[in-house]
């Protein structure tokens, strides 16, 4: 009868020492879980700073493709009608800029034959996290036009247009 008492109390206390076990297993998954979740965020903005700090040819391989993506952009801009703006710049840019674009900063004055401007000049200006703002210079025969562009490099998307105001840009007349 002694054993059979000992037996139960010993059951008892590791059937308790049991449940608190399973009752600790939960709180520690729902630990583990919030740690594993900061860790990964820890881990990632640590990956994004060494690719800014320790491979700057990551960096510049981004802002040569930006700096193509908003020659297309200012040669887009340029080179075609207002109305058209719409349907070909959708791609690149949101729809505040391209109604931007197409009430403030378009020509006055459409003709049929618009004069050709080619984009020799695309420099970056200044470049933060994932944009940058880039000086653009578009000719044509008669003038010459300055931008200022702000790319979005992780959307690739032009978030910010505005002319600027370029000294001697009629230098080609005569």
């Amino acid at each position: 009868m002694r054993i059979n008492r000992v037996l139960l109390v010993a059951s008892v206390l590791l059937f308790g020492i049991l449940l608190i076990q399973i009752n600790q297993t939960s709180q520690l998954k729902k630990q583990y879980q919030t740690l594993k979740t900061t860790y990964s965020n820890t881990q990632r903005n640590h990956e994004t700073i060494n690719k800014i700090v320790s491979q700057p040819t990551v960096q510049k391989t981004n802002l040569k493709a930006s700096k193509v993506r908003v020659k297309q952009f200012i040669d887009i801009v340029q080179n075609n009608k207002a109305t058209d703006y719409q349907n070909k710049l959708r791609d690149f840019t949101t729809l505040s800029v391209i109604n931007q674009l197409t009430n403030t900063l378009a020509p006055s004055v459409q003709n049929s034959t618009l004069a050709h401007y080619d984009v020799p000049v695309v420099a970056v200006n200044k470049q933060w996290e994932d944009k940058a703002q880039f000086l653009v210079i578009a000719k044509s025969d008669a003038q010459s036009v300055a931008w200022q562009v702000t790319y979005d490099v992780h959307n690739q998307k032009v978030t910010a247009v505005s002319r600027l105001p370029l000294k001697r840009a009629f230098d080609n007349e005569k």
